[in-house]
């Protein structure tokens, strides 16, 4: 259904005039930063998850890096 959405949201921009597509741009950057802020939001407001964030901050502060997964290894488990 994503892709049948893209398709639509494609057709309609080639028959946009070039003022409107940048009001479309707009619009959708504008969406775009508004999904970001949400998961942002949605993060910090967590007890848990801003618990674990001021943790690993303490940890790197006070030089604790064997509390951490080095990144290399974190990607090839991905």
């Amino acid at each position: 259904m994503r892709n049948a959405l893209k398709r639509q949201a494609k057709k309609a921009l080639d028959e946009l005039s070039e003022e409107k597509i940048k009001v479309a741009v707009d619009f959708l950057e504008y969406l775009k930063d508004k999904e970001e802020m949400e998961a942002t939001l949605e993060v910090l407001t967590s007890p848990e998850l801003r618990s674990q964030i001021e943790g690993a901050e303490k940890a790197i502060k006070n030089g604790r890096w064997n509390e951490f997964i080095p990144w290399e290894k974190v990607k090839r488990d991905v």
